[in-house]
């Protein structure tokens, strides 16, 4: 029988070695990391403030959810946060189960305080509890892929693919960009704009039809949304980009074989990106040449209750 504890600072080192766990069983690229153990005890113990329950069966530790954070507006919604993933995880066996408890408490607290929108992150990997939260309410928002350092097979396309020295080439392609977001079906309001500086880190790369630039590939080292995930060794895909016109030529993978060529000569071993999940366009390519390794999902509780 599970039961449910409040989670405190004696739970900590037996919730680090669960994620440790989990990582090691996740995709081959991920970034290796030799002292995740602490760097996970360490963010436990800057959450011990938050809501936070320990799921236990036959006295040994099988599961927690901690909540990182609380936003007061965000997708237009106050919403509670257990991202990061460090911030939960569990055991194999009826890793369902645990969650559904889990949630169960840590939802109730969420909803009392007036936070009707939950977030949570978890490896794309778990299937069982990728239904679990399916079953909960959850659907996705955002994915995070890795690929590997191996050339995409690029379409023979008109195009060339140059490194920018400036962002202004591509200042009307990205005031475009912008506006697809709020589109259907995606219907994301960004909370800040994009901008590539000039001496800023990572590279921008263009592809040029004739004289006009019709899409774009920012890269940067060292970064992703899920701080876990970065290294010095993985590459992310920041932003990129290409004419509606443009479309279906090829022109994204001959972007991610230069993309490729430059990650290698920084010493990279893999590529990331982000994306919102119901970006159809963009979603695709990803899927297509990467890895999904993160899903994050948001569940919108009746606001009445």
């Amino acid at each position: 029988m599970i039961k449910i504890q409040e989670f405190h600072e004696d739970h900590i080192p037996d919730a680090a070695g669960l994620f440790v766990s989990s990582y090691e069983e996740q995709v081959p690229l991920l970034p290796e990391r030799g002292s995740l153990y602490q760097e996970v005890v360490t963010a436990l113990t800057n959450k011990l403030d938050r809501c936070g329950y320990a799921a236990f069966e036959d006295g040994e530790l099988v599961g927690y959810m901690i909540e990182t954070g609380l936003s007061e507006n965000f997708m237009g919604k106050r919403t509670a946060f257990s991202l990061g993933l460090y911030s939960h995880s569990s055991v194999e066996k009826n890793r369902g189960r645990i969650y559904q408890e889990l949630y169960r408490r840590s939802s109730h607290r969420w909803v009392k305080k007036g936070y009707h929108s939950h977030v949570l992150s978890f490896w794309s990997q778990q299937d069982e509890l990728l239904f679990t939260l399916f079953r909960l309410g959850f659907g996705m928002t955002h994915f995070e892929l890795i690929r590997d350092l191996s050339y995409p097979e690029a379409a023979d396309t008109k195009v060339s693919v140059r490194l920018l020295n400036s962002a202004l080439p591509i200042k009307d392609l990205e005031r475009d960009h912008q506006d697809h977001y709020p589109r259907a079906p995606l219907f994301w309001i960004s909370d800040g704009e994009y901008s590539f500086h000039e001496g800023s880190e990572g590279c921008l790369l263009g592809a040029f039809h004739g004289d006009d630039i019709v899409a774009y590939m920012h890269l940067k080292t060292n970064e992703a949304e899920t701080p876990i995930l970065a290294s010095e060794d993985t590459c992310r895909v920041a932003s990129a980009y290409t004419d509606p016109g443009h479309r279906g030529m090829g022109i994204g993978t001959s972007l991610l074989k230069e993309a490729v060529t430059w990650a290698k000569e920084e010493g990279s071993k893999r590529l990331y990106v982000e994306g919102e999940s119901a970006n159809i366009q963009g979603g695709n390519f990803w899927i297509k040449h990467f890895t999904p390794v993160v899903y994050t999902v948001r569940r919108c509780v009746d606001e009445r209750i």
